[in-house]
């Protein structure tokens, strides 16, 4: 069977001598803990644990968990979670001292929440967070006889009430490792495959963009030619560059890059191409439309002020050129299969069950705030692939419907990944800068984000 390798697995692995010998998945195991006080605490009564006291015990390698009670309005929870030493400030008469204390949080990689209902102390949902990042988690509901299970990730179901051959109670004192065999052909858990080093190539590519930002220059409808020409990207015709502006405004650059934001991602891609072809990729084959649109419709009307799908365009046919370049084939957009079309998630976790979620559209991509949950999957399932992003954001325009008036104006290129302690993040760069991941989520709230595959590679300079 094959190994996995879980978000958690870098960081204890890191930690191994001080902690002893590990399981496979590298997730701290409550198993013998839970099986010692399964009676006392996950057969009690609420009046029974409300006197109860959280007890702190260790496994068998040394690891220590705290067992406790929480109420919350309806319902009551038995957690099972082990110890996460925090560093905080301490304001003394000396000043801040910073000391390590201990916590037991209840969304720490190894917890386990065994949720109930307070009036008649039925269990209600098992909840086991496997991964240091907590919007990771798989959960495990009673019906009649039955034991459904769901897998959540940032919100949203990729499975839900999944059936599993494994009575409910059962779970009690079962290990992680029971029960990923029971559901490794059930549930998706190459959502959350992590391999070391998968990322390598990816890292290189954002390091050698970041040690570049500087040199970039904004410079509305820009970008360079396949002799690194400086041009306009609408008309090809070449352009100036006054250096003596930039130095005024910016200061004294070492070959600056003045680009827009559609350059940018060019001059991103291009230092993929330059060292497989020697040369740069044209700009006409970049504007070749990917979407016929309707001349006598809403967008058709919108298309005679704003090239409605330029960005889309843009980002489909650089990603496509860059397949051909590694494949050395010719691909035309429609059939490189750059597009991300996956829609891994059914429904989305709320406070009344759940509901459907969009997933894909053709030719708008996907919500922005279902992005997050995507982005998770393809840093397990491509890790080896960035994403140039084109944004669809509404505009006003005299004479047309808000809701028909969206343009593909904004682009950006994204690359999820998870750092050496399994947390997921995504680094974005736009328009010549660094964005934080929420950054870019609260400035393009509303919008849809287009993804198209580019692939990352070790070979990439700037």
């Amino acid at each position: 069977m094959k190994k996995k390798n879980f978000a958690g697995a870098l960081v204890f692995f890191a930690v191994f001598f001080a902690f002893g010998e590990f399981n496979r998945f590298g997730i701290p195991d409550s198993t013998e803990i839970r099986r010692a006080r399964t009676e006392a605490w996950f057969y009690a009564g609420l009046d029974a644990l409300r006197e109860k006291k959280a007890e702190v015990a260790k496994n068998p390698v040394g690891q220590e968990f705290q067992i406790r009670m929480e109420e919350s309005g309806s319902v009551f929870a038995v957690i099972v979670a082990p110890k996460v030493p925090l560093e905080t400030e301490i304001y003394t008469e000396n000043g801040v001292e910073t000391t390590v204390i201990d916590t037991f949080p209840a969304d720490a990689c190894g917890s386990w929440v065994f949720i109930k209902n307070s009036s008649d102390g039925k269990p209600l949902k098992l909840r086991i967070y496997f991964s240091m990042d907590s919007e990771e988690y798989v959960q495990f509901t009673p019906s009649g006889s039955k034991t459904l299970a769901d897998f959540v990730i940032s919100g949203l179901y990729a499975v839900r009430s999944v059936p599993v051959g494994i009575p409910f109670e059962r779970l009690y004192r079962s290990s992680f490792e029971q029960i990923f065999t029971i559901t490794e052909n059930l549930l998706p858990w190459a959502y959350t495959d992590r391999q070391q080093g998968q990322f390598d190539s990816k890292l290189r590519m954002i390091s050698a963009i970041r040690k570049n930002l500087e040199r970039v220059v904004y410079s509305p409808d820009s970008c360079y030619d396949e002799d690194g020409k400086p041009v306009f990207i609408s008309t090809g015709e070449s352009r100036t560059v006054d250096f003596d502006e930039i130095e005024k405004t910016r200061g004294k650059i070492e070959k600056p890059v003045t680009v827009d934001e559609a350059g940018f991602l060019k001059w991103i891609v291009d230092g993929l191409v330059e060292p497989v072809t020697g040369s740069l990729l044209y700009r006409k084959p970049l504007l070749v439309p990917t979407v016929e649109v309707n001349e006598l419709g809403s967008k058709g009307v919108l298309a005679q002020n704003y090239d409605v799908m330029f960005c889309l365009d843009w980002c489909r046919n650089l990603a496509a050129a860059a397949l051909s370049v590694k494949s050395k084939r010719n691909y035309l957009w429609k059939d490189s299969g750059v597009d991300v079309q996956i829609e891994p998630f059914a429904s989305e976790v709320t406070e009344s069950g759940f509901t459907q979620t969009a997933g894909y559209l053709k030719n708008s991509g996907y919500q922005i705030e279902k992005l997050k949950p995507v982005l998770y999957v393809l840093a397990s399932t491509e890790p080896a692939y960035c994403y140039l992003a084109a944004i669809k954001r509404p505009v006003k325009e005299t004479g047309l419907s808000a809701s028909e008036v969206f343009v593909f104006d904004r682009c950006a290129v994204l690359f999820p990944l998870y750092d050496d302690e399994g947390r997921f993040n995504c680094v974005v760069f736009e328009n010549g800068q660094e964005l934080k991941f929420d950054q870019f989520l609260e400035k393009y709230r509303g919008c849809f984000v287009h993804l198209s595959r580019l692939l990352t590679e070790n070979d990439f300079y700037l």
